[in-house]
């Protein structure tokens, strides 16, 4: 538990200049904060005036923090107006909260030797504290943390029968926080097919169950296949941003262990998780190290997790009308083995960005950074990175936004404001694609497109 109001060196007092990382200081005393607050006001163990003192510490730390001007740039800007954004959000509830209980003291209520939960039966627990809850930094193991909201925690799983407790948790490590996420469907651009689908899938049922039911309940499995680098993880990471479907990230690590038979029983209990925490989207990235061909030479334990998986992704114990979604994506979709292929009914091409797409992903990459870039220009270059991936394009951006520090001598390099470089060019992306070239073989894009028109959805 945070008490003191000490300032970190290079940290700014409320209303200075400061950087990213005060600013996450700010945010994480008030996180200290506003977390014994809540255990005191939720939890009914302590009075009325506790809970304020705590909510009011938690507050001015959040009117400090948001008091800083940052001058950070770029990305660390862009993160900055994000956590400001966070901030606001908590301090408007906290306030909110502390009137409530203010109010509450003000009509009777703090009685001496009274609990605090039978003195408020009829105030709500705050439930938009908790949407709007701070992600705290990873704290030093030797201090003593405060103690957590139930419901900020691991979700409790101790009442299902037929699974290993101990093996649950670590499967419930993998379950991604959405808070801890910032990428949305505007972030991901192109790929209107598999938007659309993921769509369909998810987003739809969860806000008209009623209307996906029978023929139209959402399909099971979904698999985004591609060359890399093209946005099926992107994908990935909007659906568990977007979704209020707990999104379990998997990988083949996840699902393996040195003792004989854990892993076939960490794959059981994963399933056993995600029907208990329904809806829920079990993600699994490089599918093809897990779920690869079955056949005389492979390891006998890897060969009972591939048919452990088999079974409960669709088998005798599953049900009509469950809401999980097993999501996977793959480079190498003609590995997979044919009985995973026909349990993922949704397979989706990721293909190359097209010229419009690496135009607007292009635009996007340079947004944050001042450059003379017209319209026609940003034509031309995407003409010019025919061939180009998604992460090839980032690659190439990146290189060519370092031309202008180039040309600086490192006296100079020293000294010179960010806003005196000089803005970034068609030249400098030009000399850039000398070094920085396609990562993805001609030869892979054909497999991939015959692979598609064979069993793809989107050929």
């Amino acid at each position: 538990m945070a008490t003191g109001t000490s300032v970190s060196p290079g940290r700014s007092r409320g209303g200075g200049p400061a950087s990213y990382l005060a600013l996450r200081e700010y945010h994480k005393r008030a996180y200290d904060f506003l977390s014994v607050a809540l255990e005191i006001d939720e939890s009914g163990k302590g009075e009325p005036t506790d809970a304020i003192d705590y909510y009011s510490r938690g507050v001015a730390a959040l009117e400090e923090g948001i008091a800083c001007d940052v001058y950070e740039v770029g990305e660390d800007q862009e993160k900055a107006e994000k956590l400001k954004e966070r901030m606001i959000s908590n301090l408007e509830m906290a306030r909110d909260r502390v009137n409530v209980l203010r109010e509450f003291i003000l009509q009777g209520g703090a009685l001496k030797g009274v609990s605090l939960e039978a003195k408020r039966p009829h105030l709500q627990p705050t439930a938009s504290l908790r949407v709007h809850k701070i992600t705290p930094p990873r704290e030093p193991t030797n201090k003593k943390k405060p103690a957590k909201n139930p419901v900020m925690g691991k979700p409790r799983v101790s009442h299902i029968k037929g699974i290993d407790h101990q093996l649950a948790d670590k499967i419930l490590d993998e379950i991604v926080d959405q808070g801890e996420l910032t990428v949305t469907w505007d972030d991901v651009v192109g790929l209107e097919l598999p938007k659309r689908t993921l769509q369909e899938i998810v987003i739809l049922p969860a806000l008209r169950p009623e209307l996906f039911t029978g023929l139209r309940s959402p399909a099971r499995g979904m698999l985004l296949f591609g060359p890399p680098g093209n946005g099926k993880t992107m994908l990935a990471k909007a659906v568990a941003h977007e979704s209020q479907a707990k999104f379990f990230n998997i990988s083949a690590a996840s699902l393996t262990s040195k003792w004989v038979g854990d892993g076939e029983k960490l794959v059981k209990t994963m399933f056993a998780l995600a029907r208990e925490l329904q809806p829920s989207i079990i993600f699994l990235d490089e599918v093809d190290a897990l779920l690869s061909k079955r056949g005389g030479s492979e390891h006998d334990a890897m060969r009972r997790i591939k048919n452990e998986f088999l079974q409960s992704f669709d088998g005798m114990h599953t049900q009509e009308g469950e809401r999980i979604l097993v999501m996977a994506a793959t480079n190498r979709p003609q590995e997979l083995d044919d009985a995973a292929l026909r349990r993922f009914e949704k397979r989706i091409y990721i293909p190359l960005p097209g010229k419009e797409a690496r135009k607007s992903v292009l635009r996007k990459l340079i947004s944050k950074h001042h450059n003379l870039l017209s319209e026609d220009q940003l034509n031309k270059l995407a003409s010019m990175t025919d061939g180009y991936s998604g992460s090839d394009l980032t690659a190439l951006a990146k290189d060519a936004s370092l031309g202008p520090i180039r040309e600086l001598d490192f006296n100079a390099l020293k000294s010179v404001p960010a806003n005196q470089v000089r803005p970034i060019g068609l030249n400098d992306f030009q000399l850039s694609m000398r070094t920085i070239r396609p990562s993805v073989a001609k030869d892979l894009i054909t497999t991939l497109e015959q692979w598609n028109t064979l069993y793809g959805v989107s050929s």
